[in-house]
């Protein structure tokens, strides 16, 4: 293979000679339309990419590979493959064959689709630089878990479920106490908006609203290729699990100028054209909330996980085949340890091991 190379670091893969080599030559042959995609892809190898045209470059390092082709005369693309995406950069004299080509190496490399798995970006600020590994999580249909949560917020879940865009706020702000069933249904709401749009877990959601460089890194990248069916450009949750403290009435004291920037990517020139929904989940009741956040308009939907009634409950538990009951408000993760017991119980009456 011509013109193979390792290369020691992240920070020297993405931005060192690869990329380089690849801008020079541009330059050089005088190719004057450039587009570029970034989409979700399997594992790719270096061996997998240089089949695709004749090898100008080529670079592995331990979780991403890179290589420059050259497909015709006139046109040459980067691929930099990794950590479950894919990046193409096409350059040509023609903005028709350019667009051509990059929609046909999304087809031959695009990621498929699993029934029972969501692919979901998994964000984190590693030593000053943004890393985002991507997998597939297990996630369940809306259906098979609608009835493990109690009628009023069914209902809107029902409604949030089923919408195939973005709605009337850039704000979703879920809130409950631990064991009422917020991650299962983000789990389901990933897969029910699979076709439109992409999940991303931000895990230190202070240091993603504590300065801008995080922040605009995780919203400029991504990919807004289209909807499954081309219906449009592809959206983005943003999920800041447990995050209520950045957004209690205190917020600015304690968390700087997090608050602001929050606001402003859901609902300012920050977030304008960027495609971004963004989910805060919280053990905070609303009224603990900033005003800020919860004024009218500002919130697609609020959201309340509660405890189910006790009618709902036992209802709940006869559905599974429990034989016990409940007499008071209980919450689900209570619920299913409930059943457990009753499962155990009758097993052992059986003469199975529990």
């Amino acid at each position: 293979m011509p013109n193979t190379l390792t290369l020691s670091t992240t920070q020297d893969f993405r931005d060192g000679l690869v990329n380089a080599a690849f801008n020079e030559w541009v330059l050089r042959d005088g190719l004057t339309y450039m587009s570029r995609l970034s989409f979700p892809a399997a594992e790719l190898t270096l061996e997998q990419l240089v089949v695709l045209g004749d090898v100008q470059l080529a670079a592995r390092e331990a979780n991403e590979c890179a290589v420059v082709l050259r497909l015709e005369p006139t046109m040459l693309v980067r691929l930099v493959g990794g950590r479950g995406h894919c990046t193409i950069t096409a350059a040509g004299k023609q903005r028709d064959a350019v667009d051509a080509v990059l929609e046909d190496l999304v087809v031959a490399l695009r990621e498929e689709e699993c029934e029972h798995e969501v692919p979901v970006t998994f964000w984190a600020n590693a030593a000053g630089r943004p890393v985002n590994p991507r997998r597939r999580i297990n996630a369940p249909t809306w259906s098979e878990i609608r009835e493990n949560y109690a009628a009023s917020a069914r209902t809107s879940l029902d409604e949030l479920m089923a919408a195939d865009g973005p709605g009337p706020g850039g704000l979703l702000l879920w809130h409950g106490e631990p064991g009422t069933g917020k991650s299962y249904a983000l789990r389901a709401l990933a897969r029910e908006w699979r076709g439109w749009c992409d999940t991303h877990f931000i895990t230190d959601a202070e240091a993603f609203l504590g300065g801008t460089s995080y922040l605009l890194d995780t919203l400029l990248r991504g990919d807004r290729s289209g909807r499954v069916g081309g219906a449009g450009p592809r959206w983005r949750l943003v999920v800041l699990e447990d995050s209520g403290e950045l957004l209690a009435a205190d917020a600015r004291a304690l968390a700087g100028q997090a608050l602001s920037r929050l606001l402003n990517l859901t609902d300012g020139l920050l977030g304008e054209g960027l495609g971004v929904i963004v989910l805060v989940t919280t053990n905070e009741p609303l009224r603990r909330l900033h005003p800020a956040v919860v004024r009218p308009g500002r919130t697609w939907m609020e959201l309340e996980f509660g405890d189910m009634s006790m009618e709902e409950a036992n209802a709940w538990l006869e559905s599974r085949g429990s034989g016990r009951r409940v007499e008071r408000a209980t919450a689900l993760a209570e619920l299913f340890a409930d059943a457990g017991r009753g499962r155990a119980t009758a097993n052992r009456k059986l003469g199975f091991a529990a």
